[in-house]
Order: C-alpha cells, then structure tokens, then sequence
C-alpha cells in the first residue's frame, strides 16, 4: 500500500483557451473540475497503475465535504482524510497561448500543531494495519512553521515500526528549510530548475548545469533525487550515481498534475522493485501521460508503458 499526505488539497479548475488577455473578457468553453493537491494526483497515478492506496490530509468547510464526495465517486482510494476548520481551497489554472499557464491558489485553511499531530498519528495507525511500501508527503501547507516538513519526517521516522521509504514533493521556502536541516533526510525529493539554482545560487538552464548543481552537500544522504527540466526530460543523482533521462516530443493539453504523476508512478515502481532505470522511465511517462489529460494526476495506464519504450535513461 502507498499513503499520500496531502496537507492542502485542492479544488481544481482548469480552463483550455486559445488567448487570455488581462482587463478584457475572457470567453471560453466549460472547465474541467477535479480534486487535486500534489498527494492527491500523485495517488491518482499510483492508483492508476495499480497501486493500493490511502489518501491522508485535510479537508475543511463545505468546500471539503464536496472533496471528500468527488473522491469517494473516482472509486480509487481509501479515503481518510481530516476534517479541518476553514474552507477547502479553489486553485484555477488557465492553458492559453500555446502552453502557457497561468494560476490563481488559494492559501487553504490554517493549520496548527494539533492538526499536525492527529495526523501523523493517523498515518502511523494505518501503517500498522497493512503493509505499507511508501509514504508520498506532497504539496504546501498553511502553517508558519518553516521547518514544518523536516519535523514530519523525524516523527515518522522514529515512530514508525518498520522502514518506509518516504518521498517529499515541496518546493519554496519549505524545501530549502528541509535541505538546509542536514538531521532529517526524505528518501526522495524531486525539485525543479529554478529550485536546483536557488540551492546552487545561479540560473540553471542546461542539463549540464543541473547535474553540476546535483553535486551540492544539500543532496547528501537523500537515495532519490529527480530534477526535472520540463520537455528537456531530467537528471538525477540515485545513490550518488548519476543519470540523464531523456524524453520524447508530445502531444501537451495540459501539464497541470504531471510532476506530480511523476512522483505517483515513482511510488508505484518503488512498490513494485523496478530497477533504476526502470523506475525513471516509468515515473517520467506517468509525467508525459498526464500531460495528455486535462485532468490533473490523470494517466492512461496502456499509454504509460508505451511511452517507456521511448525514454532513454543513461547513466553518467
């Protein structure tokens, strides 16, 4: 089984046009509407592939109690969410102009250290009702704490009654608090471009430049690192050896949810004890199937396995 921990699920909307102009009347056709959070689609496409999973976090308001309907119809997870105080946030997502998005989020309701700990306990619980192959920790959180997320980890790491692996997909201030407390490490993290520079102090825009920054001591003692680099594929440093993945052109509607069917797909092939490159050709077409989906966290399962064919993984 995988659990996902979404402290911060969303309702999501994405409208598809061909122009979006600010200040002017904006007409397009009906959006589509799912339930997301990066723990959310992760599952999705962890479920999708096969996978058991149960999804944790937060739900709140009323906005909440439509989340919790709209999850229990996809008839994929077992659901235990809590219930929070303050609303379910919207996050709209507008495609136009030729792949560009643009984003409106809402912040999501406020948690505190009560909130925190009933669910950490709640994960452990279920931890010891069933087998559990990964932990997913997924998304942003509503909380003050900059060291929320290293604070996690260590709880579950010492509570836990067997090893778990546990994959963290965060970003912003958080993930550079968590790879700043050198204590506390994850099993898996997965930062993009812009986060790879912010932790190296430059701009990273080749893949040269990406590997050279998955060099830094932040990454020490961290077993799977993914950097991924949008149509240019990825690298990635897997027990200090080092890998290029290279991806082929698609088909894109929307890329709302792909890293994080990326991270759901690792999970699952995690699960299933795929070999290395197995594994990052495996979570790399969950990311380019979702992109062929306007649903976030979306894959087709027979499309997922023909992408694989196509992506090349090269160890440096």
């Amino acid at each position: 089984m995988i659990i996902t921990i979404t402290m911060n699920p969303s309702v999501d909307i994405t409208y598809l046009t061909n122009t979006f102009k600010l200040g002017q009347l904006n007409r397009t056709k009906t959006p589509t509407i799912n339930i997301g959070g990066k723990g959310i689609n992760a599952g999705r496409a962890a479920a999708l592939s096969g996978s058991d999973v149960t999804l944790t976090g937060f739900i709140g308001g009323k906005i909440g109690d439509l989340t919790q309907i709209l999850l229990e119809e996809e008839k994929l997870f077992n659901i235990q969410m809590n219930q929070v105080s303050g609303e379910t946030r919207h996050a709209v997502t507008i495609m136009h102009d030729e792949g560009k998005h643009t984003e409106i989020v809402e912040e999501g309701p406020k948690l505190d250290g009560t909130n925190i700990q009933e669910l950490l306990e709640k994960v452990l619980h279920i931890s010891k009702e069933k087998p559990v192959n990964a932990i997913c920790i997924c998304g942003s959180a509503n909380s003050t704490d900059a060291f929320l997320f290293p604070k996690m980890i260590q709880y579950l790491k010492d509570n836990l009654e067997v090893e778990i692996p546990i994959l963290v997909d965060i970003s912003g201030e958080k993930l550079t608090c968590l790879l700043k407390d050198s204590s506390v490490t994850p099993d898996f993290i997965k930062p993009n471009e812009h986060e790879l520079g912010d932790f190296v102090g430059k701009t990273i825009t080749t893949k040269k430049e990406a590997l050279e920054a998955l060099h830094h001591s932040c990454f020490d003692g961290i077993k799977f690192v993914i950097a991924s680099l949008g149509e240019q594929g990825a690298v990635c440093r897997i027990n200090d050896v080092y890998y290029d993945v290279r991806i082929p052109k698609i088909e894109i509607k929307s890329t709302t949810g792909s890293g994080d069917a990326t991270v759901g797909g690792f999970a699952y092939a995690l699960e299933q004890n795929f070999d290395t490159k197995q594994m990052l050709k495996y979570a790399m077409a969950c990311g380019m199937s979702n992109a062929q989906h306007e649903e976030s966290g979306k894959i087709c399962r027979e499309d997922v396995l023909a992408f694989t064919q196509f992506i090349e993984v090269t160890a440096i």
